[in-house]
């Protein structure tokens, strides 16, 4: 067996990590570019589209709830083989659903394993790399959103266009059952932060006191209106476009490729910014810059395809952008003894926003006369709001993380990677 050093070892967690984030960002974005395909094969209402994308969102806020008592007593390895197993079952299911009652309750099975997935990726990356090398970590792990823009998402509507919607959902499946096999190969056992004498109730009365914690709480609801307003506008966009534009529906692919290729540069760019300023740096202008797109492509009148491409292609850079520092700066919010089950419950807060966004959204916008969509121009006004208010609550955050940092530090450093000798390849 070929010896592998430590720096080896971080590379295969960052691409595994990568991989399996891009294939979940695929299983949960491809569905908002097929509203327009979707609500004309079904039949069915901006409304009761706008339902099927929040139950990814709300189910995976459950699950997150129910894992955060039991996501520090397993190995990293264990946990992650179990999410993607069960992220594979509800995602195939996506694939074969032949009506929308099944597909909702499809993207409900997916969501919930998608959920702890997104919150064991932050436990892993945080157990793993120390603060100062943690933006440059989380950076890399969240290109997995620009990769999937330049190639899953059009990729994945030109298999749609060709061979029908189920087809994207196909190919994700079969992504992931690959990368559960190299995972369960490859993948270095990770148990430092287990910790033998803990009991359920230990760890259930460690949960609970995160509510009590004022500076969880900040990330809390920090997470909740960042995401909240994002997901306000994200779900509707393509609807908007071709409804309301006359944005050509075969162009589609081209708006995410374009606005995944250039986030693909600006990412890393900002992450390295992250660990040379600081997030609490950082966070303030990513949150400030993000409400220009955000409004302009809620308000967007113009029928020309260059100006629209530009907004959008600005749209994805800002929001993907914006959540480098953002998560940076999360990950000091607690004691690193407390992070497993905090970003756990924080990822459930994030898919109860997402869902929670996709409902409000449903019931602000409405179908006019020629099918256009009406009202939203009002998911801008939420987002803008929300983010001055993400903003406030972040600065609590980094205010606390400052006060606190330098000595959980000192009392729990970033875990080790394993060396060759001690990995576990079981």
């Amino acid at each position: 067996m070929t010896r592998l050093k430590p720096l080896s070892q971080e590379n295969l967690i960052l691409l595994l990590l990568t991989l399996i984030n891009f294939a979940h960002v695929m299983d949960f974005m491809v569905l908002m570019p097929l509203g327009p395909q979707l609500m004309r094969l079904f039949g069915i209402s901006p409304s009761e589209f706008g339902h099927i994308v929040s139950a990814y969102g709300i189910s995976s806020a459950i699950a997150g709830i129910a894992a955060s008592a039991f996501i520090d007593k397993y190995d990293r390895k264990t946990f992650l083989s179990l999410c993607l197993a069960g992220l594979i079952a509800g995602t195939l299911l996506c694939g074969l659903a032949p009506t929308a009652h099944i597909l909702l309750i499809a993207r409900s099975l997916a969501g919930f394993f998608g959920g702890i997935l997104a919150g064991l990726t932050q436990s892993i990356i945080s157990d793993v790399f120390p603060p100062e090398r943690r933006g440059f970590a989380i950076s890399r792990v969240m290109i997995a959103f620009s990769i999937a823009s330049v190639l899953g998402v059009p990729l994945g509507l030109a298999l749609a266009n060709t061979f029908g919607w189920h087809m994207p959902f196909l190919l994700v499946t079969a992504l992931l059952l690959v990368l559960l096999l190299v995972v369960y190969f490859r993948f270095p056992n990770l148990r430092n932060h287990i910790d033998p004498r803990s009991t359920l109730g230990d760890r259930i009365r460690r949960l609970t006191q995160l509510f009590s914690d004022r500076s969880a709480n900040f990330g809390f609801f920090a997470t909740f209106f960042a995401v909240f307003g994002q997901f306000m506008v994200i779900p509707y966009i393509s609807p908007f476009l071709v409804k309301n534009l006359n944005f050509p529906e075969s162009r589609l692919p081209l708006l995410y490729f374009l606005g995944g290729l250039t986030s693909i540069f600006t990412m890393p760019l900002i992450g390295k910014a992250t660990d040379k300023f600081g997030s609490r740096k950082v966070f303030p202008i990513g949150i400030l810059v993000s409400i220009i797109p955000l409004f302009l492509i809620t308000h967007l009148t113009t029928q020309n395809s260059i100006l629209i491409l530009s907004v959008t292609t600005l749209f994805m850079i800002c929001m993907g952008g914006r959540m480098v520092p953002f998560s940076t700066l999360l990950t000091t919010a607690v004691e690193p003894q407390k992070r497993g089950p905090f970003l756990s419950l924080n990822a459930s807060v994030q898919s109860l926003a997402q869902g929670s966004a996709a409902m409000t959204a449903a019931q602000l916008i409405s179908e006019g006369a020629n099918k256009e969509l009406i009202g939203y121009e009002k998911s801008g006004w939420f987002a803008f709001i929300f983010s001055l208010v993400t903003l406030v609550l972040g600065l609590q955050i980094a205010r606390a993380g400052a006060r606190s940092r330098q000595q959980t530090d000192l009392k729990m450093p970033s875990q080790p990677l394993p060396t060759s000798e001690s990995i576990d390849p079981s």
